[in-house]
């Protein structure tokens, strides 16, 4: 049985639209009514199975197409058919497609009945001659698809792909199928958040991120960000650009961000009108519909209106975006232009306003590394110029873009283009000018001799130095090449395509969720640009394996260099970089340099974030820091937040965001040595290939293995085994006997080619000093609190797992009570990166800066208590001269005792 379940007072949209399906349509048949209400009664509310369904009919119809050859290009076809589909539904829920609010199904059902094509006769002729075109412009059979809105080109008009290859197309069947599965399964609505049962228009961030490999979406770190967080990251962004670009008091600028209480004085309000905001990783243009949200909300409460037409200006002077792939450059001007159309409460479709062109607002490029960016850099300059004449004719067409159609478009279009490539051309020939300075000044330094009549040369960074500046100098050229022959930049450039806004000194607001990925994930060449192009993209410093930085750090740093003196960043960035080793230049350029305004860890979004990390609220100021600056913890009203001094973030290490705790931490710091003081922390035994090293049964050949899932406080848990190819010595044996020739003679390829490996036997395993020596503490990487563990002498442990090894027993059983306490946990937790469910990274550095007694009476009881497998917090605290308001302090980061 099919029931609908319609609550009766205020029923939800969704629950409405199901009763309008009931509705018999004029001359249907009875049975087509009862199959028709049917499938309304089988229509689903949004749940995932909406962004399944839609990869699901995604992949399929990719697959029904024969050409183009490249799936690739087929996938990207596809999509943008069903993108055109996805805006039409949420504009037919307004009416607007001849009055019919399911006119797609309805034209579908016809054309079935004629036996008439749907994609020939309706699809390509609504797209491409209907609503592209004004109404007296249009064909004899786009007149007859009815009374239809003129909606400008952008998506009604076919992409560089579809005039390449020609639009896809399909066959009723494979159109029955999607609207089936997919498009009549789902009620839409053309609202962002609108009633929880309707497809709105802020999922499709998470149709973007659904439709993405989960390999490609680790490694372009695209996350869809939750609209509720996005308003308040936003919000705080624009907070502090009312302050410190605009010169508002902090309370009234709180006042008119948080409570719509604006100035009253005309005198005293900033103009926002000139307020400019850049996303540089827009992704599905999440955070530039919550600035086009806040900013409209905030010039409206400052007198402006209506809506509609504030919320038209603010796209056309304020927005704008970059992003990698074109497919969130197509989404995100989706969403732009469904805002525009949820608001329209215009009801005569000859008045509705053509949606605008955002050609020149929301670019597809890269925001991080681009050939003339990199070329500045190598060259030490501090800036590429570029004339004022011809900056102003690139912001004076891109306004006369925004609003024009038909030939004057395509006249426009040509001018941006035009005035983009006369920027470029001109940077080009600067930057090539400027490398060949520095190249001559290197190759010139190589033939000095000296005193004894000897050519200097080049030192190896010298040389490295010369081959990134010839190699630079090389693109350019051939960018410059590829302009002259094809007339268009051949690259997104800040410089060449924004000049009007650097001009004035950069944008006023920088805000997004950039790409997070891990730097060992990402190419050799661009973590060589990386390193060369960003002061604080650089490994951790110190002993023992160290990360490489995660791409948001670069980001943040690029997001300080856009950002206008005085303008902020507001960005989401995972809260490792709070914490990581990697991520301390830049901790310490933000502290020193910047006034930061927030840094608040947003802990319980894990449900509707999709990244395996906590994700932190970061907002910086580009203003040179005084002495009293403060910084807010919590997202929200900052007058109402917690905070903490800047001056406290300016030390060296992690960031300790509560003041009771960082007095805590800073006074043991300073009052006892460290555990890194004594011994060295460091990671198990790694096999480069676990799959066939790391057995379930043990035989002769195999020892014990431990892995951090394995260990809990005290307490060793043995389910696995690791067959050992190492002799007593710890050298690796010169001949493998039968049982380990018989598991690892298939795989001898396979290990010469680990990462690791360099050469000598093909079975070695590496970092095996822990595994060897005979007294030793062992703790996983990964937990929600220190679990440590003296194993007995066989065990091995594996790369998930560290230890320290000891000189003697009594100190391995007095470290394992040490690590067992709750105050270490809790004074681990301040200084270890953050992971989802709770969970920290207990690694080697956070442990070798927890604080260790000195009092040799304490250490002898610590063992005592360490053999008894039980911990003493209260005498540890005492050791540690802990009052009862540091055991608060420590108390809420503390897990309970074991």
């Amino acid at each position: 049985m099919r029931l609908a379940t319609i609550p009766l007072k205020r029923p939800p949209g969704g629950a409405l639209e199901t009763l309008e399906r009931f509705a018999p349509v004029p001359g249907e048949t009875s049975l087509s009514l009862s199959l028709r209400v049917g499938e309304a009664l089988a229509s689903e509310a949004v749940t995932p199975r909406f962004f399944q369904a839609f990869r699901a009919v995604l992949e399929r119809l990719t697959d029904r197409l024969a050409a183009p050859r490249s799936r690739t290009e087929r996938h990207a076809l596809t999509l943008t058919a069903l993108t055109r589909v996805l805006f039409l539904y949420f504009v037919q829920a307004k009416g607007w497609l001849d009055g019919d609010r399911r006119y797609l199904i309805h034209r579908f059902d016809q054309g079935l009945a004629g036996h008439r094509d749907f994609h020939r006769q309706v699809f390509d002729p609504l797209c491409f001659g209907a609503l592209n075109r004004p109404a007296t412009e249009r064909s004899r059979a786009a007149c007859a698809l009815g009374r239809l809105p003129f909606l400008n080109g952008g998506l009604f008009e076919p992409t560089a792909l579809e005039r390449c290859h020609g639009t896809a197309r399909w066959s009723n069947a494979d159109w029955r199928d999607a609207f089936d599965d997919l498009f009549e399964r789902f009620h839409f609505s053309a609202r962002e958040a609108d009633d929880g049962d309707l497809v709105a228009p802020d999922m499709l961030g998470r149709v973007f991120e659904g439709v993405m490999d989960p390999d490609e979406r680790r490694k372009s770190g695209s996350y869809y960000t939750p609209a509720g967080l996005v308003r308040e990251v936003v919000r705080a962004g624009l907070e502090a650009v009312l302050v410190h670009r605009f010169g508002l008091a902090p309370r009234a600028a709180e006042r008119w961000v948080h409570h719509d209480e604006a100035p009253q004085s005309p005198a005293e309000r900033p103009d926002l009108r000139r307020l400019t905001v850049l996303d540089p990783a827009v992704g599905s243009g999440a955070f530039l519909l919550g600035a086009l949200e806040e900013l409209t909300r905030l010039r409206r409460a400052g007198g402006e209106g209506p809506p509609g037409t504030v919320r038209r200006d603010v796209l056309a002077r304020s927005l704008y975006g970059v992003d990698l792939k074109l497919t969130a450059v197509r989404l995100a001007e989706l969403r732009l232009w469904l805002a525009l159309v949820a608001d329209e409460a215009e009801t005569d479709l000859t008045r509705i306003a053509p949606l605008p062109n955002l050609d020149g607002h929301v670019r597809q490029g890269d925001a991080l590394i681009d050939p003339l960016a990199l070329a500045r850099t190598l060259s030490g300059r501090p800036g590429l110029t570029a004339g004022a004449m011809v900056v102003d004719r690139l912001a004076a067409a891109r306004r006369s873009l925004f609003d024009l159609a038909g030939p004057a478009k395509r006249q426009a279009q040509a001018e941006l283009q035009r005035a983009e490539a006369a920027l470029a051309r001109g940077l080009f020939d600067e930057a090539v000018h400027a490398l060949d300075g520095r190249i001559t000044e290197l190759v010139a330094a190589a033939k000095d001799r000296d005193l004894f009549g000897r050519r200097r040369g080049l030192t190896a960074d010298e040389r490295a130095r010369l081959r990134r500046l010839r190699a630079s100098r090389r693109e350019l050229r051939g960018a410059a090449r590829t302009l002259r022959r094809e007339g268009g930049a051949p690259f997104f450039a800040f410089e060449s395509h924004f000049a009007d806004l650097l001009a004035r000194g950069g944008f006023d607001l920088v805000t997004g969720n950039p790409p997070w990925v891990r730097g060992e994930r990402l190419p050799a060449q661009v973590r060589e640009a990386l390193a060369t192009r960003y002061v604080t993209w650089r490994p951790a410093p110190g002993p023992g394996f160290a990360h490489l930085p995660d791409l948001a750090v670069a980001f943040v740093e690029r997001t300080l260099e856009l950002a206008a003196p005085g303008g902020a960043v507001a960005l989401l960035v995972p809260a490792k970089l709070a914490s990581s080793g990697y991520a301390e230049p830049l901790r310490r350029r933000l502290a020193d340099t910047t006034r930061l305004e927030r840094v608040a860890r947003v802990d319980r979004t894990e449900s509707a974030f999709g990244a395996a990390v906590y994700p932190m609220a970061l907002v910086a100021a580009r203003a040179e820091p005084a002495s009293r600056e403060q910084v807010a913890t919590l997202l929200g009203p900052k007058g109402q937040a917690p905070q903490i001094a800047q001056r406290a973030l300016q030390a060296d290490g992690p960031w300790i965001l509560s003041p009771d705790a960082l007095r805590v931490a800073r006074h043991l710091r300073g009052a006892f040595p460290t555990i890194g003081d004594r011994w060295r922390p460091q990671l198990g035994v790694k096999t480069g290939a676990d799959d066939v090293f790391v057995v379930p049964h043990p035989d002769r050949a195999t020892r014990p293995a431990a892995r951090g899932r394995d260990l809990s406080p005290w307490r060793f848990t043995l389910r696995a085994h690791v067959l050992w190819t190492h002799a007593p010595d710890g050298r690796p044996l010169e001949r493998l006997p039968p049982e380990l020739a018989r598991a690892l003679g298939p795989h001898l390829d396979r290990l010469r080619r680990r990462s690791d490996y360099r050469a000598g036997a093909p079975w070695q395993l590496f970092r095996t000093a822990l595994a060897h020596a005979p007294h030793r503490v062992l703790w996983p990487d990964l937990g929600r609190r220190l679990a440590a563990v003296v194993p007995e002498p066989e065990v091995v442990p594996l790369n998930t797992v560290y230890g320290i090894a000891t000189r003697t027993a009594d100190d391995a059983h007095a470290l394992a009570a040490l690590l067992n306490s709750r105050w270490l946990t809790a004074l681990a937790r301040l200084r270890a990166d953050p992971a989802r469910g709770g969970f920290h990274r207990f690694n080697a550095r956070v442990v070798r800066e927890l604080p260790v007694p000195a009092d040799a009476a304490a250490w002898a009881a610590l063992s005592v208590r360490g053999r008894a497998r039980a911990s003493d917090d209260t005498a540890l605290a005492d050791a540690y001269h802990l009052d009862a308001r540091d055991r608060r302090a420590l108390a809420v980061l503390a897990p309970d005792p074991v």
